[in-house]
């Protein structure tokens, strides 16, 4: 019995964690090395949006006919991002197959925190870390 109160508070916390990430996110800057620099490539326009169902979409482009698309499940919790590649979109830009954010089945497992409107992804940079800043759209939950 106690075991089984412990997965329903896990459960619960699960989805109030993953509650904050819905709606979608603008890349906005990245932190390295505890500064903020704005993004190198001012035409990249990348969102990444959270849905109810638990699915994800993430999706960029450069102002060009070009872009890079893929869906995902997620799961959020305790500032640990999971996710699962299931979908890529097929007429993606034929350079997105390098990116191995768009290979399909990829598993995932990455630090995440959400401070007020920003949703920090921490990514490993050999020694190092590069931080991700994604700014929430407005208008979204």
């Amino acid at each position: 019995m106690k075991y089984l109160m412990a997965m329903l508070i896990l459960l619960a916390h699960q989805s109030t964690f993953a509650e904050i990430l819905l709606g979608e996110w603008k890349y906005e800057e990245l932190i390295y090395r505890g500064n903020r620099i704005p993004r190198p490539d001012p035409n990249l326009n990348l969102t990444w949006t959270f849905y109810l169902n638990g699915t994800e979409r993430l999706y960029w482009d450069r102002g060009d006919m070009s872009f890079c698309e893929r869906f995902a499940r997620f799961k959020y919790g305790f500032e640990i991002l999971s996710e699962k590649v299931f979908a890529v979109n097929p007429d993606n830009a034929s350079d997105c197959q390098k990116d191995p954010d768009m290979q399909m089945g990829r598993q995932t497992h990455t630090n995440l925190e959400v401070r007020d409107s920003e949703m920090l992804l921490h990514v490993p940079l050999g020694d190092e870390e590069i931080i991700y800043v994604l700014k929430k759209v407005e208008g979204n939950k």
